[in-house]
Formats: structure tokens, sequence, C-alpha cells
């Protein structure tokens, strides 16, 4: 049976607050517990939201898990204008702001553990936009002869993502600063010849 689409469900018009409620809800079960805390029950007791309420927007915890990981995630934003290191800098950013902000350390942890898979599949599907949007900035300023040629972009973005689950392991936090350490470390391989 196909899975319906739980904004065309029919019924009184959705509250936004409760939606909000919702979001926050998971998001906080998902930082603090991962994703296995991140239940039908906690979330309505988390919420203040019944349980019904949540079923006629959501099938699942499945569906409830995707629309909150789409809304918080959202779509990458790269100044097309800037210079090439900030545009690297902007959306390195906001990938980085992925795993800090919207998965905190719960959700990393089930991520890096790969405790709950079916998770781990539902965040590195919204995270691939800004996973694919840094390696075609890269990829099209090699070609512009704005980074060295025959850069791996794969490669880089993994070494940045890596960056910061690095320094989360050896530190317990990732310092604003690490980004342009970050990004300064990288631009030496990076850089044109």
């Amino acid at each position: 049976m196909p899975a319906t689409d739980s904004s065309s469900r029919p019924g009184r018009p959705r509250e936004a607050s409760v939606d909000q409620r919702l979001h926050a809800a998971v998001l906080e079960l998902l930082r603090t517990g991962g994703p296995g805390a991140v239940t039908v029950d906690r979330v309505a007791a988390t919420s203040g939201v019944a349980k019904t309420s949540i079923y006629r927007r959501h099938a699942n915890r499945s569906e409830l898990l995707t629309a909150v990981l789409s809304t918080a995630i959202g779509l990458p934003d790269v100044p097309e204008e800037d210079e090439v290191r900030d545009k690297i800098r902007a959306s390195l950013e906001q990938t980085w702001r992925q795993m800090g902000v919207v998965l905190g350390p719960g959700g990393l942890a089930a991520i890096v553990g790969d405790s709950d898979p079916e998770f781990t599949g539902l965040f590195r599907a919204a995270l691939q936009p800004y996973v694919d949007t840094l390696v075609q900035l890269i990829r099209a300023d090699v070609d512009a002869g704005l980074l060295r040629a025959g850069l791996d972009a794969e490669g880089v973005v993994s070494l940045m993502v890596g960056a910061y689950l690095g320094e989360l392991v050896r530190r317990g936090e990732v310092a604003p600063a690490w980004l342009d350490r970050t990004l300064e470390l990288l631009w030496v391989l990076m850089a044109p010849c």
C-alpha cells in the first residue's frame, strides 16, 4: 500500500502550533536521547499533543521523523556571488549545522554507531542535498580554475565532514572557530597551483 502524504489527509485544518510543538519535541528527544527516544508516546508526552493528533498528521514514527528532519534540515542556501572560499565556508557551515544543531549528541551517536539503520538512512537522505551542493561547488570551481585542477571533490567533502566529527570526539564539542581552521588547513590542498 503506497504511503500517503500527511498534508493531504482529510479533517479539520491543521494548527501550526501543534506542528511546531511536535517538531520541537522530536528534535529535543533526538538531540538528547537519539532516535530510539523518539517514540509516538514520548513525542506526545513531551509535546503535549495527543497521540491521535500525531497519527492524524503522520502514519507512523518513520513518517514523523522524515517530516521533522526534512523541515529542520531544509535545503541548502549558498550565495552564488561570493568568493570561492566564502561559498565553500557557507555550505560547510550549513552541513555542520545539521550535525550539531539538528542531530545533537544523541542523533550523532546513533549515526556514528548506526544503532538505528532506518534513522541513519533518513538522515543521510535529508543531508544529501547539502553534500551534493558542496561537491558541485567544488567541482564548478575546479572547472573554473578557482581550485586546484584534479581536486577530488568527494574526498574533500568527506574530510570536511570528518573534521567536525574528529573535533567532537577529541574535545566533546566543536567550537565555532574550528570551521575556519578546518577550511584554512584544507585550503592548502584546494588552492590553485
